[in-house]
C-alpha cells in the first residue's frame, strides 16, 4: 500500500467512485471514526465505512466525487470534494427517486495514523443535499435586479467564449464566470474570469486559473504560515470579533463566497457582498462567534473545521427567533491571494441550526 498521504486519498475517494469496497477496507484503520453532520461521531472501523457507502450508493448509483483541491500537512489532508450524481436508486432521507441530478459540496478533512484513515470529518450541508433529493424544500434563490440582468445579457452577447461556464451570474455592474464544466471527469482546471461594465463595455478585471486534475495542491511558491495568519487575523478579528471595518484589509476586492462548497458556484461577491453574507448572519444570531476550530494548510490553500455558538435573535430563514442558544459545527476552505483572502467555500449544518431553533421541524435522517 502506498505511504503517501496523497496518494491513499485518491485511492480512498476513487474507491467511492468505482464502489470498490475492498480498497476501503484496505485504506481504512479498524479504529476509524468519523464524524457527521447528521449521523454525529461513530467509530465504524472499515466495515461501517462501507456500510455508508454502499447504502448512499444504492440511491445514487452514478454518484462520484472530483478532487479538485487536496492539500496535507503532518497527519492531515483535506479536500475540496464535490458530489455529482442522479438520484435514480433507493428512497432516501424518506424521499422516493426523483432521477434529478444531483450536486453538492464538501469540504472534508482526514486524520492518518500508521499509514491509513484513522479519522474523518465530514463537512456537508444536510439542508442542501435533502433540498436537491426532494425530501426539503427549496427556498426561492436570489433574483438577479434589472441592472445585473442587463449585464448578463450583455456578456452573453459580446464575451463569445467557447466553453462552458460552470456558473455564471452578476452582482450589481460586474459579471462572475467560472468554468468549465466540474462535473465532466475530462475537465482538468478550474478558472475564475471577472468583468466589469465600464461605460457599457464589459472589461476583464481579474482571472485565476489552477489545475484540479491532478489536484490542485496549493502554491507551492505561497508562504504556508503567512496564508495561516491572515487566515487567523479573519477567525479573531472579523467572525469573532464582528469587524467589518478590517475586511478590506484582509479579504481581496474580487472576494468570491461559495457557502456551499461548490467549485465555481458563487453566491456573494467583493467586500460589500462578504459584509452582506456575515451581517445577515448575525442578523439571526448577533452574539454569533467560534468556539473552537482547527487547521490544515498548505501553501495558500487553509482548511478548517469549526464550531459556532450564538443566540437565536432574528429571523433565520423561515424560522422566528426562538431566545435559544444554538451551537452547530461546519467546514471551510480558503485561498490567499497576494496576501488577501480571494475564495471562501464553506459548508455548515444548517438543518441542525434549524432544529435547534425549532425542535418540532421534521426532515428526514442520515444513515
Amino acid at each position: 500500500m502506498p505511504k503517501n498521504k496523497k496518494e491513499i486519498a485518491r485511492r480512498y475517494i476513487h474507491a467511492f467512485n468505482t464502489d470498490d469496497w475492498d480498497t476501503v477496507r484496505e485504506v481504512v484503520a479498524q479504529n476509524f471514526t468519523f464524524h457527521h453532520p447528521m449521523g454525529g461521531t461513530v467509530q465504524a472501523g472499515p466495515e461501517g465505512m462501507v456500510s455508508v457507502w454502499v447504502d448512499f450508493k444504492a440511491s445514487l448509483p452514478d454518484s462520484w466525487h472530483p478532487i479538485p483541491i487536496m492539500i496535507t500537512e503532518g497527519d492531515f489532508l483535506a479536500v475540496l470534494l464535490p458530489t455529482y450524481g442522479h438520484f435514480t436508486g433507493k428512497r432516501y432521507h424518506g424521499a422516493p427517486p426523483t432521477g434529478k441530478w444531483i450536486e453538492y459540496g464538501m469540504v472534508n478533512i482526514v486524520r492518518f495514523e500508521n499509514g491509513k484513515i484513522a479519522e474523518n470529518w465530514f463537512g456537508m450541508d444536510p439542508l442542501v443535499e435533502q433540498q436537491q433529493m426532494g425530501a426539503i424544500p427549496n427556498f426561492p434563490s436570489r433574483q438577479l435586479n434589472p441592472t445585473e440582468q442587463e449585464n448578463l445579457e450583455l456578456f452573453q452577447k459580446t464575451i463569445n467564449k467557447p466553453e462552458e461556464f460552470d456558473n455564471l451570474t452578476a452582482f450589481g455592474n460586474v459579471i462572475t464566470a467560472l468554468g468549465p464544466n466540474q462535473r465532466k471527469e475530462e475537465t482538468s482546471t478550474r478558472k475564475i474570469e471577472i468583468y466589469k461594465n465600464i461605460n457599457g463595455s464589459l472589461e476583464l478585471d481579474y482571472s485565476n486559473e489552477f489545475t484540479t486534475n491532478p489536484s490542485y495542491n496549493g502554491n507551492p511558491s505561497a508562504d504556508t504560515n503567512q496564508s495561516r495568519s491572515r487566515f487567523e487575523q479573519f477567525i479573531k478579528e472579523v467572525l469573532i470579533g464582528h469587524n467589518l471595518d478590517v475586511l478590506s484589509q484582509i479579504a481581496s476586492s474580487n472576494i468570491l463566497i461559495h457557502p456551499t462548497a461548490m467549485p465555481c458556484e458563487a453566491s456573494y461577491y467583493g467586500i460589500e457582498g462578504i459584509g452582506f453574507w456575515l451581517a445577515s448572519q448575525w442578523k439571526s444570531f448577533p452574539d454569533l462567534t467560534i468556539t473552537d476550530y482547527f487547521t490544515v494548510a498548505q501553501g495558500d490553500i487553509v482548511a478548517m473545521h469549526w464550531t459556532a455558538q450564538g443566540t437565536s435573535k432574528g429571523n433565520f430563514l423561515m424560522l422566528q427567533p426562538s431566545g435559544k442558544v444554538v451551537k452547530y459545527t461546519g467546514s471551510s476552505m480558503y485561498r490567499i491571494e497576494k496576501g488577501k483572502i480571494a475564495e471562501i467555500w464553506e459548508t455548515r449544518n444548517t438543518l441542525a441550526i434549524m432544529k435547534q431553533i425549532n425542535p418540532e421541524l421534521g426532515g428526514g435522517h442520515h444513515h
